[in-house]
Parts: C-alpha cells; structure tokens; sequence
C-alpha cells in the first residue's frame, strides 16, 4: 500500500495501492507506517545550473508557460490507517497523515547508491550536502508560489482521507472494486507550509477526488494486484496544473515462506506540473518499490524502498518506507 512519493501531488487526493478484496462486515484493518524521502533536484532555468554556488532561489526569466523548480531536502511521513468492513460489499476507509520537512540527511548514501547501479546523479555529487530549500516559480509571472526555506523539526498534519470501497465482483481468487475518495484537513501541505503568499487561492476541504478500479488475483505462491485512478484535482494543485492526474499500478507478492513474503510494485502517474519547453517536468513519473514482508495470523510487518526509474524535477530520488498492520 505504497502510494506515489512526489510531495506536490499531497495537495490533492492520491492513489493508494490495495488489495481488491474487501474486508468482510466488522472486520478491521489498522496499518501505521514510516517514509522518509529525499530529493535533489532543479529545472535546467535555476541559475545552480549554471553556477553550483548561485543562490537556490534563482531562477532565470524565461517568460515561457508552466513552473521551474528547485527542490533539496528530505520529508518526514507518518501515516495510519483504519479500514472497516461495513457490510460485505462496502468498506469504510480513512487515513490520516503528518508530516515534516528536513534537510537531507542521505544525500552521500544515495549518491553512492546510484554509482552502484550505474545510474546518473545529475550533479547532485556536486552541491552541498545535506541542505534544505524548495521553490517553484510560474514562469509567465516570474514569481515564486511555493517556498520552504526553512526546516520543521516538529511533526504537522498532511492530511486526511475519507473513501469507501464498493465490490463489483469477488470470487475465492479474484476480485474486483470501485473505491472513492477525498482529502480533507489538508491545509497545512496546501496552505501553511507555503512561505509564499503569491498564489493566493481559497483553501476548502473535500475540494477534490479520486476514483479507483483495482483488481486482484491470487495463487498458491503469489498474487497480483493492479488499478488505475483518475483524479479530479480542481483547484487543489498550482494555478497552472493538469486538473486530472492519473495513476496506473501493478504489484506482485511472492510468498518466499510460511511467513514471509517479497513486493515488488510499479507505480505510474501523470505530472503536477503543465508542458514547459526546455524541460521535461510535465512528463509521466514513474516509481518502483520493493520490500519484503513478515506476517502472522493477526497483522504483520514490511520494510522496503522506492526509486523512481523517470528522471526529471518532478521526480524524488529515493523513499525508505516501514510499515506495521494487524486486523482484527
């Protein structure tokens, strides 16, 4: 149940991965997890493109469509789960989510993580590490809309979502649902946590929505998991953004013991950001995750990391993700 990683699309409600088997009437399922991720990151504008020691903040005036970005840092998430079987055809989701934004504290091990795989750092090798600063600017204003220039050590609330999951069909080995959803009580990732006072839209909560089909198989050994999402954004994301996101995922749990499993999961989505002309940042990104899985009669517990496999500005670098459930 690893969801899409790149902190801008918190603002509106995401896509997150599940099981297409609904819980049976009053059964529950409680899941409190951990993710930290870093990024470092730059469109081809920022002056650091052209200097590493010019200021984060800059931007050269292009007077094009869409945004620049610069984003250097790490983020905090804590997230819990409660899901409820209401009856046997209906589940009752709701999530809640906190968050924090720190400087990095990964960049050396994941630039050697990438030299490792034969993948590029894009110059990050090259900056200071472990520093903190995001900005995005519109490039048709020449004004910056969103800014973090400052770490939070203390915990905030992301925000919270309200779903329910409808069963289309289900057999012993193979199910199918619909689930719909909304976020609610997110003003501190849309509003608050901005230093930036220049977009200037209304907050509301319940002001945008997602909408799943997932589907599920299983085998003796394994069990496949797939879905595809349409969000309506409306005004949630920048001024400028795609008012749909789209998310397709496919994942695999392979049984490797009694209690024991592996996950593999590919996650696609469509960019928060519109077509700029000398960057790809309006590209899909894509992200892959793997961990394993130990699991016992009434819950378990999972470790793994997320990569993303896309490279561009509206991608992170690397996620380290725990989580621990039970159901009762």
């Amino acid at each position: 149940m690893v969801g899409p990683q790149y902190p801008f699309v918190y603002m509106s409600t995401t896509f997150e991965p599940d099981r297409a088997f609904n819980l049976s009437a009053g059964q529950s399922f409680w899941q409190f997890g951990q993710i930290r991720l870093n990024t470092q990151t730059f469109s081809p504008s920022a002056y650091r493109n052209d200097d590493f020691n010019e200021t984060a903040a800059g931007f050269h005036d292009l007077s094009d469509q869409g945004y620049s970005v610069y984003f250097d840092g790490e983020i905090d998430r804590q997230i819990a789960r409660y899901y409820k079987g209401l009856t046997d055809g209906v589940e009752f989701q709701l999530t809640y989510r906190k968050l924090r934004v720190i400087k990095g504290t990964l960049d050396r091990q994941i630039e050697s993580f990438h030299k490792s795989l034969g993948l590029d750092n894009q110059n990050r090798d090259k900056l200071e590490r472990d520093q903190m600063g995001i900005y995005i600017m519109d490039n048709e204003t020449d004004t910056i809309v969103y800014q973090v220039s400052q770490p939070s050590d203390k915990f905030h609330q992301e925000s919270m979502t309200l779903g329910f999951k409808f069963r289309i069909r289900e057999t012993q080995n193979e199910a199918i649902a619909l689930v719909v959803s909304s976020n609610f009580g997110d003003n501190y990732i849309e509003k608050q946590m901005n230093e930036s006072t220049a977009d200037g839209k209304e907050f509301r909560n319940f002001n945008d929505r997602n909408f799943a089909l997932i589907y599920s198989s299983l085998w003796p050994d394994w069990s496949l998991h797939s879905g595809f999402s349409f969000a309506d954004t409306k005004s949630s994301l920048f001024k400028n953004s795609p008012k749909e996101i789209y998310y397709f995922f496919l994942g695999f749990n392979f049984h490797l013991g009694q209690h024991s499993d592996w996950l593999l999961q590919g996650l696609d989505y469509s960019s928060p950001y519109p077509e700029n002309a000398i960057s790809n940042i309006n590209d899909d990104i894509r992200e892959v995750s793997t961990g394993l899985r130990w699991h016992w009669s009434w819950g378990g517990y999972e470790m793994g990391l997320i990569e993303n496999t896309s490279q561009g500005q509206q991608n992170i670098d690397i996620a380290l993700f725990s989580n621990f459930m039970f159901s009762f």
